[in-house]
């Protein structure tokens, strides 16, 4: 192996979490698309980037199943993309990665990242960035691992987005969702300020002007959650977790109170405050034979 590429390879080892390679963009990806960037976006994280402690913890913990799973020559799927840099994670860790999103200007936002990413870290990672609609992906596009982070509340028809990912999930593979805790009345609350009455409503590209329906702010229990995967031939489990909002995160006594309950798996107890509620599940690997 020449410099360059030990220099490569021991950049790439600095990624060691998802926090890390998002930290990093941060501070280096200026770009905007659409009035979309990390400063607009990620406010609250911009100013905590170079800190330690327990936001970007916090960060991590949603996505533990995926940090265990990732390795080279997983398939991996990424629904509702978003500004791309958990998908280019996965892809520095050796996974071939596929991201989707139904917004054009997020799609183009993660370009740019990836392009950012391969020139200043490494070039050879396996990233697809597609603007499309989950449900017109083709089932014969097979998935080992399939997540997505507070998009599931956006994707309607709900039974039928739950189907489609199963049909593209291999037999074994996994899924991971993450959505906010259907359960905390103060996030149930947020939701229906957003969106009052109106749980289903029609949204435009600003790029392409295309039409798409959208969840709008619809949250699942994961009781819910569990039903419905489980009858789409995926069995997995919930947990909800995380006391303290982003916007509180920064408070260092809140955050060693919340820390010190938190690291003994306390959270259940209480169940109507925690901020996220994370599905893990496993699709049989027989669930395959008849689709």
């Amino acid at each position: 192996m020449d410099g360059g590429q030990q220099d490569q390879s021991a950049q790439v080892r600095e990624f060691a979490k998802p926090s890390d390679l998002f930290r990093w963009c941060l501070r280096h990806a200026t770009h905007d698309v659409h009035g979309i960037n990390y400063r607009t976006c990620f406010a609250e994280y911009v100013g905590a980037a170079q800190a330690d402690g327990y936001l970007w913890r916090q960060y991590d913990r949603r996505l533990e199943s995926l940090i265990a799973a990732v390795r080279p020559g997983l398939k991996v799927l990424e629904v509702g993309c978003g500004l791309g840099h958990d998908l280019c994670w996965t892809a520095l860790r050796g996974a071939t990665s596929v991201g989707i999103d139904i917004k054009s200007e997020m799609t183009g936002f993660a370009e740019q990242l990836l392009a950012l990413v391969r020139r200043e870290i490494d070039a050879t990672i396996a990233v697809d960035i597609r603007h499309t609609n989950l449900m017109a992906m083709d089932p014969a596009e097979q998935f080992d691992f399939i997540y997505m982070k507070d998009t599931l509340h956006h994707l309607e028809p709900r039974a039928e987005v739950i189907d489609k990912l199963a049909s593209l999930l291999a037999p074994g593979g996994h899924i991971l969702i993450v959505e906010p805790n259907a359960w905390n009345p103060l996030i149930q609350f947020q939701m229906f300020r957003i969106r009052g009455f109106k749980t289903v409503i029609r949204k435009t590209d600003v790029a392409t002007g295309e039409e798409f329906v959208y969840g709008n702010e619809r949250l699942l229990t994961g009781g819910t959650m569990v039903r419905l995967f489980r009858r789409a031939g995926i069995s997995g489990s919930t947990r909800s977790f995380r006391l303290l909002p982003t916007r509180l995160s920064g408070r260092s006594g809140l955050a060693r109170v919340a820390s010190r309950i938190e690291a003994r798996r306390l959270e259940r107890l209480v169940p109507l405050l925690p901020v996220h509620t994370v599905f893990f599940g496993r699709k049989d690997r027989l669930a395959g034979a008849g689709q």
